[in-house]
């Protein structure tokens, strides 16, 4: 059965937190800013030109008193989740799904509601009154599609959730981020340029591509983004198991109302939490946080998680306990309370539930993602015991040969080029380029035995035979003409003469020679 979901969204809501922030009137044009560029705008803003992907000087001349903040996702957090606390007492769950946006299973809305039109509107209301902001909501039977249904105020009918999306336009993608948290802004907008320039202008034309012209030319995050727009990848878990007794209890003696303390003993209740988790071949998708004060109140929120890291945890540990703290400080009518009024001592027990729990299968990523956190303990552990070049991740920089062009750095390290892949590099490989990189002497030699001479200008004969000492020998029966490299010539040390050549076996392999200082090379064999 298909899974119906509320969500609420809060429009333009990182503009909206800057300017709660900086306790600016909502009339002031805001923007925030990432990399040099808008990445929100109030509508104040937009109303002066303000445009998302903007760059700084030019928004600043189309509107010099515009307020610019900069990009603040743990303090979005952080006061959003303050702001959620009219929910607790108006629906029975509610799942954090980023910042400005929450979702609740419409399902439960029924026991308390006669309809869904009915449990919208009394949400509403209840979040406006509290907050003072404006709330947007969307149903449909995905996340991702009840985001993009709130951004029209739209309803979607059940079953109806791949025609809604097939009409969105390919830049709704960029919503994708408040669902995943290891999506790079960055790439995901470029990916989506990319899109658009190919002529891809709907979520409708990107679902009817091959999944494999996809995946070969977008890799992973093509293949992401393609699901959502089918209406896959982020329906709610089928399996899932929700069992009581995962619960872990990390009592704070003596009580603090410091953050960060509460932050450090949540990594380790985190971390005790998903060693159970993972003991029992499961994987959890949502953590239930409940905060426990001196005074007996409590805090209670349900978040989602892409991967189970103890650091994301510590975070929306601290993110909760901070806008708790705060609005239970400003309830209080003065500064000095008794402890019935509030947590003066702090927060004394923080419990850690596993809400939702499914089989590893059911959330599966790509064995090298850096949010992969139990990969990236192992990986970790390895580069402890045997160095940090013991485990490398692959990358490519500047160069005109694969050997060149392979960039390999120690793992969670930033990559650090030797050459510039930016760079004009005449007369480099043409892609596709080579699965295989390898360096090896070879013969390649004609039809009277004789090795091939290569020069600048082509072949002086044809090759038919391809020899790899101690492996195999491939009978030639197409060869690509010549690409020639002589650069450095004004200094010894740096000159490259060669010369590269592609040949295609009768066997049908494919392999990339390279001809240096008379002697024939392999440089790369094709997939």
């Amino acid at each position: 059965m298909t899974q119906r979901l509320l969500a609420l969204v809060v429009p333009d809501w990182p503009a909206l937190a800057a300017a709660v922030e900086a306790d600016l009137s909502p009339t002031v044009p805001v923007a925030v800013m990432r990399a040099n560029r808008v990445v929100t705008a109030n509508a104040p803003a937009r109303t002066l030109g303000i445009e998302r992907n903007m760059v700084t000087r030019a928004a600043r001349a189309r509107c010099p008193d515009l307020f610019l903040a900069p990009w603040d996702p743990e303090g979005e957090s952080r006061l959003f989740v303050a702001a959620t606390q009219a929910l607790d007492t108006a629906v029975a769950r509610f799942t954090v799904l980023g910042p400005g946006a929450v979702s609740i299973p419409a399902d439960s809305l029924r026991h308390t509601h006669a309809d869904e039109a009915a449990a919208v509107e009394h949400l509403l209301a209840a979040l406006t009154e509290t907050t003072g902001w404006e709330f947007v909501p969307g149903i449909a039977d995905t996340p991702f599609a009840a985001l993009l249904a709130a951004r029209t105020s739209t309803r979607v009918e059940p079953d109806g959730t791949p025609r809604f999306l097939a009409a969105q336009p390919v830049h709704t993608l960029e919503t994708a981020t408040l669902l995943d948290e290891t999506l790079d802004p960055a790439a995901l907008a470029d990916l989506v340029s990319v899109l658009g320039r190919l002529g891809i202008r709907t979520l409708g034309a990107l679902a009817d591509l091959s999944p494999t012209d996809v995946g070969t030319r977008f890799g992973r995050l093509g293949m992401r983004v393609r699901d959502l727009a089918r209406g896959l990848g982020d329906r709610g878990l089928r399996d899932h198991t929700r069992e009581a007794d995962l619960t872990v209890d990390a009592p704070l003696d003596p009580p603090t109302p410091r953050t960060d303390v509460l932050a450090f003993r949540a990594r380790s209740a985190a971390a005790e939490l998903f060693t159970e988790v993972r003991r029992r071949s499961l994987a959890c998708t949502q953590v239930t946080i409940r905060l426990t004060a001196t005074g007996g109140q409590r805090s209670e929120r349900t978040w989602r998680l892409e991967d189970m890291d103890d650091n994301r945890v510590a975070d929306r540990v601290r993110w909760q306990a901070e806008g708790w703290l705060a609005s239970l400080t400003a309830s209080r009518p003065s500064a000095r309370s008794s402890p019935d009024e509030g947590p003066d001592e702090g927060i004394a027990l923080l419990t850690l539930i596993a809400a939702e729990l499914a089989a590893p299968l059911d959330t599966q990523r790509s064995l090298l993602d850096r949010g992969t956190g139990a990969v990236s303990h192992s990986l970790e552990r390895v580069q402890g015991l045997f160095g940090p070049d013991s485990v490398l991740v692959p990358g490519l920089q500047g160069g005109r040969d694969p050997g060149e062009t392979n960039l390999w750095t120690p793992w969670q390290q930033a990559p650090r080029t030797e050459r510039d892949p930016e760079a004009p590099w005449p007369g480099a490989i043409p892609a596709p380029h080579p699965a295989r990189v390898l360096d090896t002497p070879v013969d390649l030699v004609d039809e009277a035995g004789r090795t091939v001479v290569a020069r600048t200008s082509g072949l002086d004969s044809a090759p038919v035979l391809l020899r790899i000492p101690g492996a195999s020998t491939h009978r030639i029966v197409e060869y690509s003409s010549t690409w020639p490299v002589d650069t450095g010539w004004w200094d010894p040390e740096v000159r490259q003469y060669r010369v590269r050549l592609q040949v295609l076996a009768d066997d049908g392999a494919a392999f990339l020679l390279c001809k240096e200082e008379g002697r024939w090379r392999l440089l790369g064999e094709y997939a």
